[in-house]
């Protein structure tokens, strides 16, 4: 029986990274997610199908080079870098491949039938990802929410991300049942206080990792797309120097957090976590170049996934 499409596009990637990119078996499963016995079988099955030759001769292997070098750079545990698809390359036109590459991670992670607690950012690119996502009964498998909801009906909603999850794995699924951004610090601390919003905060401790997408501030960003905030709030944060959000906090483009005004507002994961917790931060489109490069100073995120134009800007940024 031949395999199929989402195994042969796995196969071919990691013979590339092998015989390409001179990757050795056990560094492939720590940059995808896989089990070491996972991607032999894939380096022997792209054996057995004939694809090795083909595959090598016409992928373009600058992406392993690209993930090298982050890795080097931003001390990365796991990178993956994907060729642009179409042109211009903005957000809508790189992210199928982006997601493609997001779900496959995902899933790698999800292979294993241990019980397990998964941290889970919103917005588009998130979205995208878990659509993305094959089937694969997990009933074992908790995934928490690591912001607060968008209060917009949207498939980019922490609700909505949370729930094709379930429907996906037959897992179990917890969302905070409260605004991503409130009216003031002290409504934050209103909502922090709440048993429900709690519970759901403390339980994001116990993740193995949190997969999260990359926020960018100005137009196309989610604070526009959503009107999470009107256009003298989005006017502050340019004027802050904020140019990211990562699961609900704000960065600067040296990758400092901010901690005034609008940051006091928003209902995100705890920097702790971001900190100690492995964090896989995802994102798609050259707007977002300076948001990737900010997110990645931090030096918060053990895993960046792409693409190659994103990469790019982001060395030469830096």
């Amino acid at each position: 029986m031949k395999p199929d499409t989402d195994t042969n596009d796995q196969m071919r990637e990691v013979a590339w990274m092998h015989y390409v990119g001179g990757l050795t078996q056990a560094q492939i499963a720590t940059r995808r997610g896989l089990s070491k016995m996972k991607v032999h079988r894939l380096v022997q099955a792209a054996h057995e199908a004939g694809i090795v030759k083909i595959f090598v001769n016409n992928v373009p292997s600058d992406c392993v080079t690209l993930e090298t070098k982050l890795i080097e750079r931003f001390g990365l545990t796991s990178c993956t870098i994907v060729p642009d698809t179409e042109m211009p390359q903005t957000m809508d036109g790189t992210m199928p491949a982006v997601a493609s590459a997001g779900a496959r991670f995902l899933h790698g992670r999800l292979e294993s039938t241990e019980p397990m607690v998964v941290g889970i950012g919103s917005g588009r690119t998130m979205s995208e990802v878990v659509k993305a996502l094959p089937k694969i009964k997990r009933r074992r498998a908790e995934f928490i929410s690591a912001t607060g909801e968008f209060a917009a009906l949207s498939a980019a909603n922490p609700f909505e991300v949370i729930h094709t999850l379930i429907d996906k794995t037959e897992g179990k699924g917890f969302a905070f049942t409260a605004p991503l951004i409130v009216d003031d610090a002290e409504d934050r601390d209103l909502f922090l206080r709440q048993k429900s919003v709690h519970r759901s905060f403390d339980h994001l401790h116990d993740a193995s990792f949190i997969m999260i997408g990359i926020g960018h501030i100005g137009p196309g960003s989610f604070f526009k797309a959503f009107n999470l905030l009107n256009d003298t709030e989005q006017a502050e944060l340019g004027r802050t120097g904020v140019v990211a959000d990562l699961a609900g906090n704000l960065v600067d483009a040296q990758g400092n957090f901010v901690h005034t005004g609008i940051a006091l507002r928003m209902l995100g994961m705890e920097l702790e976590l971001l900190r100690t917790r492995e964090v896989i931060a995802i994102c798609a489109g050259l707007e977002k170049s300076k948001a990737a490069r900010a997110a990645l100073l931090t030096g918060c995120l053990d895993g960046f996934i792409s693409s190659r134009s994103v990469a790019q800007r982001v060395l030469q940024e830096d």
